[in-house]
């Protein structure tokens, strides 16, 4: 009897084992596994670990994509959605943040490095280089920048290994009887720099400039002297670099001022649009100026109450003909960009701090608004190649 029990038990663990087995084999069999002979161990059938990186491109846009600048990050949006960024320190200025062949976005961070984010990929890089306080483009995936006293120094982002070489030099004409300040860089775009210079006795608010156009190898042309008494900070080039667009601000005292807009085109030509409030009390300064890829410059006109804190949020303004006016519909925002038919993006000025340069990035379409990012002062849109 014993016997038989023990033969029972061991016909029992047999059949046990072999349940176990064949068990194994079948769930191997269902997870893409297969199990060696002679064991019940499963090997995958591929060697690739989960965590290697894939080779598979990156998807193709389907259509415009928007590129951004925060104060921690460069991004570029596609659809609704952050779809690569470059972590740095940005702080908000007019310079441009996309190269002319929209193959890279790009800035300068606080302590004047540079960041750059490639469009067909994604890769961000920071550049072991060290660039000017303002930068611009020339042509190509080219940035430029001055470089005291008399130097454009240029960089070809398309080239990982390359370094800035000097673009071209710059005399600017001797001034009689005066020492002038410091050429700086404006804006540059097209094939044309603007820089500009103090040449005359500075006033308090450390005006007036004098600026010129550099186009070519040849000497610079003078602009003349903007007519404000503070210097200027907020210029556009047109698309192709023949045209100009820069705001003045007057100021009265430290806290208050008018602003103005000008617009100069190759032959020389100039107009002056003041932007006249029916309240004499009342300032105004250009907070932003931009320059679609078609159409007339626009910009934000924030305004306030000379002597009180700044309540009235930025508004869109546009040149339109021989004057300014707001855009239609008005639209309060620090900057816009018609990203595609019937979608928009803005920059939403903060509710509790109107003057900030800095808002929220936001894609509009119809009644609808999505949130893309915060503490954003510029946007560009980039119109991927068929």
């Amino acid at each position: 009897m014993k016997m038989l029990q023990r033969n029972h038990r061991h016909r029992t663990r047999r059949t046990l084992v072999a349940t176990l087995v064949l068990i194994a084999g079948l769930l191997a069999a269902c997870s893409g596994l297969e199990t060696s002979p002679g064991t019940t161990s499963a090997t995958p059938t591929s060697s690739r670990s989960p965590f290697e990186p894939t080779t598979t491109p990156p998807p193709v846009p389907t259509g415009p994509l928007l590129a951004f600048r925060a104060s921690d990050q460069l991004g570029i949006v596609d659809g609704t959605t952050v779809a690569a960024s470059a972590p740095g320190t940005f702080e908000p200025s007019n310079d441009l943040i996309v190269t002319e062949d929209e193959k890279f976005v790009f800035s300068r961070t606080t302590d004047n490095h540079l960041v750059t984010l490639e469009v067909a990929t994604g890769e961000a890089t920071t550049r072991p280089v060290t660039v000017g306080p303002a930068l611009g483009t020339a042509g190509g995936s080219t940035i430029l920048w001055w470089e005291q006293p008399n130097r454009l120094m240029r960089l070809n982002l398309a080239d990982p290994q390359a370094q800035p070489v000097l673009h071209q030099i710059v005399d600017l004409p001797p001034v009689a009887g005066v020492r002038p300040g410091e050429p700086r860089l404006l804006v540059a775009r097209g094939g044309t720099a603007v820089v500009a210079r103090v040449e005359a006795p500075p006033s308090p608010f450390g005006g007036p400039d004098t600026l010129y156009a550099v186009r070519g190898p040849g000497a610079p042309t003078s602009l003349g002297q903007a007519d404000a008494n503070s210097p200027v900070s907020v210029a556009r080039l047109s698309p192709d670099g023949a045209s100009l667009a820069y705001a003045l601000y007057r100021s009265t005292d430290s806290a208050c001022g008018t602003a103005a807009i000008v617009t100069s085109d190759a032959d020389g030509t100039q107009q002056t649009f003041d932007v006249a409030g029916p309240d004499v009390n009342a300032g105004s300064r250009v907070t932003k100026l931009w320059w679609p890829q078609t159409g007339a410059p626009k910009l934000s006109l924030t305004t306030w109450q000379c002597g009180e804190p700044q309540t009235y949020p930025p508004v869109v303004w546009q040149v339109a003909g021989d004057q300014i006016a707001q855009i239609t519909p008005p639209t309060s925002a620090l900057q816009t960009a018609e990203v595609a038919a019937g979608q928009r993006a803005l920059i939403l000025p903060r509710s509790d701090a109107p003057g900030d340069p800095v808002g929220t990035l936001v894609l509009e379409e119809s009644a609808r608004r999505v949130s893309i990012a915060s503490d954003v002062d510029a946007i560009a849109v980039i119109r991927p190649a068929p």
